[in-house]
Order: C-alpha cells, then structure tokens, then sequence
C-alpha cells in the first residue's frame, strides 16, 4: 500500500471516532507522544504515520481512557491492529473496517 492509502484510512479514522464522540487524546508513534491540540491536525497526522506503529489514545464519553495499536504495514482495511475493549470503540472500529477493506 502507498502513503496516500494510509493516510487515508488513518484520517478516515480519525474522523469516525470524532463522530462518534470519542476525543482523540495523543499518539505515541515509539519515538515520541505527540498530544491533540498542541500541534497542528496535519502534524498530529505526520506524527501518527512517522513510523510503523502506533499507540493512539482517545477519551469515550465516560472519560475513560481508550487505546487504538495502529499498524502501517498492513493490509488494506487493517491498520487498527488491536484496541482496548469497549463497546462504543467496537463498533467504530467495525466499521472502520467494513468501509476500507
């Protein structure tokens, strides 16, 4: 897959969990967490992609803390790799999926 395709699946992503209420917290791409909010959504982006995974955490509506495991390397419609369990993030995740694969 090229970058174009990672790119967007990873904003399709990030837009399914802002619709569905979650709030993207940072992303840990293993050299550095970068928060929402302190940089700009197109380096939020860069940083989420720099390297070949990622740990992307955001807040369901209850407050608590969530994680997504983003594995760029992957096939088509598999970049979320594995996740906390939670209900609501399931079935964003599943669509997610059903949308890119």
């Amino acid at each position: 897959m090229n970058a174009d395709t990672y790119r967007n699946e990873t904003l399709d992503l990030f837009r399914r969990l802002q619709k569905a209420e979650f709030r993207i917290i940072s992303v840990d791409n293993g050299e550095e967490e970068t928060f929402w909010g302190e940089v700009d959504a197109e380096t939020f982006l860069e940083e989420t992609m720099a390297c070949d995974e990622a740990h992307l955490y955001v807040e369901n509506t209850s407050g608590k803390r969530r994680m997504l495991y983003l594995v760029y390397g992957n096939g088509k419609g598999e970049l979320v790799c594995d996740y906390t369990c939670d209900d609501d993030l399931e079935r964003v995740v599943d669509a997610f999926y059903q949308a890119n694969s």
